[in-house]
């Protein structure tokens, strides 16, 4: 295995993480905002949506860049794209929230990393 296939692995375990990052930032603000509100707190709702919205996008770009990197399926190189640009427009959607939110960061670096394992999937040549 070579240096590009590497990072491309990197990168998505990298991806991964920060997705669960941002799903436990979810967490944690649902119930602050729980504890402000004096409600109970709604982490079925909130772990649902986080999931669906960074989660899922983030593990199946991590599945995608193993996929691809180590088994050299070319369905892998698919769904990586697919969840890097699924990730990029939810952020363009998201921006104007994003800006005023301490999570922009995180959440910035996922779909930076993102796009990233997907550049480095479409730079690696495959091997025969």
């Amino acid at each position: 295995m070579d240096w590009k296939r590497r990072l491309e692995i990197i990168c998505g375990l990298v991806t991964a993480v920060l997705g669960i990052i941002i799903m436990l930032g979810a967490l944690a603000e649902t119930q602050m905002i729980a504890r402000r509100l004096q409600e109970p707190a709604r982490f079925g709702n909130a772990l649902a949506v986080s999931f669906a919205l960074y989660g899922l996008p983030a593990f199946l770009v991590a599945i995608g860049a193993y996929g691809h990197a180590t088994k050299r399926q070319q369905w892998a190189r698919f769904v990586l794209i697919a969840a890097s640009l699924f990730l990029l427009v939810w952020l363009f959607f998201s921006f104007a929230v994003l800006v005023w939110s301490k999570w922009s960061l995180p959440i910035c670096l996922l779909t930076g990393f993102a796009i990233l394992t997907s550049i480095i999937s479409l730079i690696v040549r495959r091997e025969r």
